[in-house]
């Protein structure tokens, strides 16, 4: 049967491929007045948002010093996710990650499979950048190719998986090929950025065939719960488990930590729940703390249960908070990994 012998968590952020002095374009937006800010479970505007933090004096890390080291930190930290990726050469790669209409629009899963033999990714049209939130296009290359470029996938395992997650009682979507949602003025949209980041930065120039797994964690409406994610994640696990392959698997996913306000006493209760297989703290996350960016920690719940029960262990390779206003709007980023002890 088929064995997991690695899981990477990788934060992707745009400000990761941002220069350090470009942060400030988003943070004048992030100050504007009428810009909702999701912070300890509720929704603020940044006026309050700032008064309410004044005592942790963010300010002092706003400087562009501090600003470089957290960059080249989370940059050596990819190095290593990439290196524990190269040795552990898997013949297949499952990504679990969110889509966020780049790929469905008119429908939206709650999961979704995509059990194709190829996977195209391509750079965004002048017309799409025209219509993307300001400071974001700087960011492309760090999750798009410079021209269409197309990945090997692995339709035998999706269509396993699709199959198993039905056994286990998870109505899920096939996608037989890449979703071709079409945006405005019928033009084509490459993959999510959730997966784009892991073919650029951790999979690099070794792109193994792989099945895209899609969690649905930014449109509410049917954003499954926390405790679903992580029941997802089992049935992930035992997936694989029943293949039969002789298959070494690897199993990455992307997103979160806190954004798009930082909150490190969240990220290191959250980073700690999963090293520690505390599936209580993990599956009882409410809705009101997964909103906005920080919603995309639903993946990484779904993966450490993947995990867990597969028995792998994981390491807490790196964390930083990338601040960029006095209110602590910006990124958290965390690098980990699951290995075998």
């Amino acid at each position: 049967m088929a064995e997991i012998v690695l899981g990477i968590g990788c934060a992707h952020t745009p400000q990761l491929h941002t220069l350090a002095h470009d942060w400030d374009i988003r943070a004048a937006r992030d100050r504007q007045d009428g810009i909702p800010l999701w912070f300890h479970g509720r929704k603020m505007l940044y006026a309050e948002l700032a008064a309410l933090r004044a005592h942790e004096n963010i300010a002092a890390e706003l400087d562009m010093a501090t600003r470089q080291a957290a960059l080249d930190a989370s940059f050596a930290a990819m190095d290593r996710l990439h290196a524990a990726y190269v040795a552990a050469d898997p013949d297949v790669v499952i990504i679990v990650g969110n889509d966020q209409h780049e790929i469905f629009s008119d429908m939206v899963p709650a999961f979704a499979v995509i059990a194709a033999e190829e996977i195209a990714n391509l750079p965004r049209t002048d017309e799409q950048k025209s219509r993307l939130p300001v400071g974001i296009e700087i960011s492309d290359h760090g999750h798009l190719p410079d021209a269409q470029t197309v990945y090997p996938g692995h339709r035998a395992l999706g269509l396993h998986l699709a199959r198993s997650f039905s056994r286990a009682d998870f109505d899920v979507t096939i996608c037989h090929e890449k979703p071709t949602v079409q945006g405005s003025k019928s033009l084509l949209y490459g993959m999510p950025h959730a997966y784009g980041f892991l073919y650029k930065n951790i999979m690099r120039d070794h792109v193994r065939p792989h099945v895209p797994v899609d969690v649905n964690c930014w449109y509410y409406d049917n954003s499954p719960s926390a405790a679903r994610c992580h029941d997802f994640g089992t049935a992930l696990a035992d997936a694989v488990a029943a293949w039969e392959s002789d298959a070494r698997v690897a199993i990455l996913t992307t997103g979160g930590l806190t954004h798009f306000v930082v909150d490190p006493e969240w990220d290191h209760r959250f980073l700690n729940a999963m090293r520690d297989n505390d599936t209580a703290a993990l599956r009882g996350i409410p809705q009101n703390e997964l909103m906005a960016g920080t919603s995309e920690c639903k993946s990484w719940i779904a993966t450490s249960a993947a995990m867990t029960r597969a028995g792998l262990a994981m390491e807490i390779v790196d964390y930083q908070r990338l601040y960029r206003t006095e209110g602590g709007t910006g990124s958290s980023c965390g690098f980990v990994q699951w290995q075998r002890g």
